[in-house]
């Protein structure tokens, strides 16, 4: 227990810094979309434990805030820091109506004592205002500011451990939320006990973390800082944040031959959920309190629920892009639409067309860093960082995909082995890559994934197809704008500037422009009339009237030659 939350109160900073949004809007009409999975199963998904371990739930439902305001997850504080408050009820799986993507776990699984954690959908459901008026979109981004909301928590345990009044509360209030009296004292002094000791053993003082912004984290360097920084206990082992992105969004992933925005990863649903589990506070064992490596098999088993998330991605495989909400936004001009299409298969479907393969999988485009222009800090981070992996039989120089595939391999089949999950159901061990460049998926219902690149560095749609783009912008409020597509920069509580000067934030690429030699050039100038030609027809875009067509076999990704890349991203750093 005392691990469970010396971890939370010092590494979660590091993991998750940079994720910055506005407020809700508490008295916005809600518009449902149909996207395709039933209202009661999307309930279930919000709140199934995927395995991440933060603290007692009936801790985190006691505590107060740090000046003793009132509950650290009050409905007001959460919707302060932009999670999705408004229609969460108490349910079997929500047990304290906290916001989408809260969980808490079965206490048996737990030690009979039920844990907080975090699931998918908190990172993967977004919603959209406007003229008080709201849509939820699942799989869409979020706008959570959970950096400054892990600060107020661990300020919050700190002020109650030192304080007997807050103390005192504390304990009462745990006990009446269920936590076991005659554990709670002991429980709570051995975490105080070792609190001071955890901070300084978890790894991520001496590194840089560039603030992500709204809906932004650098997630990829958060798996690894956590799997090979904090969970071996070599704090060497970690290394700068600086490429923060836009959560992607979920819809038609299990189709798309490469994911991740670099296509590090291929159609490996078991692999890929469970490196997102390993850097959302999932427990492993790799090590043991002193740093000595675990025997087998407990040096490869972990909290994840690996049933809970194939679950899940079953679900995730029926969800459908978000229509255009007419009655919301406005309604579509078919006719400025039909003539988008147009431009768009001309100017856009090469890259970002649906290539269908024989096997019904969509094979994406990775274009290359030199080609699109992009800023290139999360494939270069993820190519050029190496890791001291000599503990775990591995080099001490090893890179980034080649630990990860090592840990994840290991840890799958051992999720098999434990969960008695026969042969037919196993999925084989993955290969990760290092391309040098960033995948272009198709853009169907991509109007309901602002900001935009992959680095959420270009406010709207529009600035995205004009030759010149805002270096400086406010965000912070979920406020939509349906004419140019994208979030406003009207007031919010939460108001940060976008500086798109800073590596890791650069706003570059991807221009459309008759300056043949501005580097990331993909085309020529486009007028008013044809960026709000594509605008429209983006809002439009179906399946059934996408630009696709058959393609034989995958496409290489970019630098086959993994080795070579690697070494010059390394020698860059």
């Amino acid at each position: 227990m005392s691990r469970l939350l010396g971890t939370w109160l010092g590494a979660a900073t590091v993991l998750f810094a940079g994720t910055v949004a506005g407020p809700a809007a508490a008295d916005s009409v809600y518009f449902p979309l149909d996207q395709g999975v039933d209202s009661a199963t999307l309930e279930q998904y919000h709140h199934t434990d995927q395995g991440t371990r933060l603290v007692p739930a009936a801790w985190l439902a006691a505590l107060e805030m740090p000046d003793g305001s009132g509950k650290v997850m009050a409905p007001e504080v959460l919707r302060k820091y932009g999670f999705l408050v408004d229609n969460a009820t108490k349910t079997p799986d929500n047990p304290y109506a906290w916001p989408v993507g809260w969980t808490v776990t079965e206490p048996a699984k737990t030690g009979g004592i039920a844990i907080a954690g975090f699931t998918c959908a908190m990172c993967h459901t977004g919603r959209i205002d406007f003229k008080g008026r709201s849509v939820i979109i699942e799989g869409g981004q979020p706008m959570i500011d959970l950096f400054p909301f892990v600060d107020v928590v661990s300020a919050a345990f700190v002020a109650t451990a030192t304080d007997p009044v807050l103390r005192k509360k504390f304990f009462a209030d745990a006990i009446a939320e269920g936590y076991p009296a005659d554990r709670m004292a002991k429980d709570f002094d051995g975490v105080v006990a070792s609190l001071s000791h955890l901070r300084q053993a978890t790894p991520g003082a001496k590194i840089t973390l560039l603030p992500g912004g709204p809906g932004r984290v650098d997630a990829v360097q958060g798996i690894a800082n956590r799997a090979f920084g904090t969970d071996l206990m070599i704090p060497t082992n970690q290394r700068d944040g600086t490429a923060p992105v836009s959560y992607p969004y979920l819809w038609d992933i299990w189709r798309l031959s490469w994911l991740q925005y670099n296509g590090f990863i291929g159609r490996a649903s078991d692999s890929r959920n469970i490196g997102e589990v390993l850097g959302t506070e999932g427990q492993t064992h790799f090590v043991d309190a002193e740093g000595r490596l675990n025997p087998l098999p407990l040096r490869w088993q972990t909290s994840i629920q690996i049933r809970n998330l194939q679950w899940m991605e079953g679900t995730l495989e029926k969800l459908k892009a978000p229509a255009w909400p007419e009655s919301v936004l406005g309604p579509i001009n078919r006719a400025k639409a039909a003539k988008g299409r147009a431009l768009f298969t001309a100017n856009c479907s090469g890259c970002h067309g649906i290539k269908t393969l024989p096997d019904g999988a969509w094979d994406v485009t990775v274009v290359p860093l030199t080609h699109v222009g992009t800023d290139p800090n999360q494939a270069t981070n993820w190519a050029g960082y190496t890791y001291d992996l000599s503990i775990l039989g591995l080099d001490k120089a090893t890179p980034a995909y080649k630990g990860v595939e090592a840990a994840v391999n290991a840890i799958r089949r051992q999720l098999y082995a434990d969960n008695d999950i026969p042969a037919s159901e196993q999925q084989p061990d993955i290969a990760l890559q290092a391309p040098c460049g960033y995948k272009a998926r198709p853009l169907i219902g991509v109007w309901a994934t602002p900001p935009f690149l992959h680095n959420g560095s270009v406010r709207t749609v529009y600035d995205l197809l004009s030759d010149k783009r805002p270096a400086r912008f406010t965000y912070g409020t979920r406020n939509y704008d349906p004419v140019k597509l994208g979030y406003t920069e009207d007031k919010s509580e939460n108001d940060a500037v976008f500086d798109a000067s800073i590596p890791g934030n650069l706003n570059t690429g991807h221009w459309w422009t008759d300056d043949k030699k501005r580097p990331g050039r993909i085309g020529r100038k486009l007028s008013e009339d044809e960026k709000f030609a594509l605008i429209e027809y983006l809002k439009a875009a179906t399946y059934d009237d996408y630009p696709s067509e058959p393609r034989a076999e995958p496409i290489p990704v970019a630098c086959q030659d993994q080795q070579d890349w690697a070494l010059k991203a390394a020698a860059a750093k």
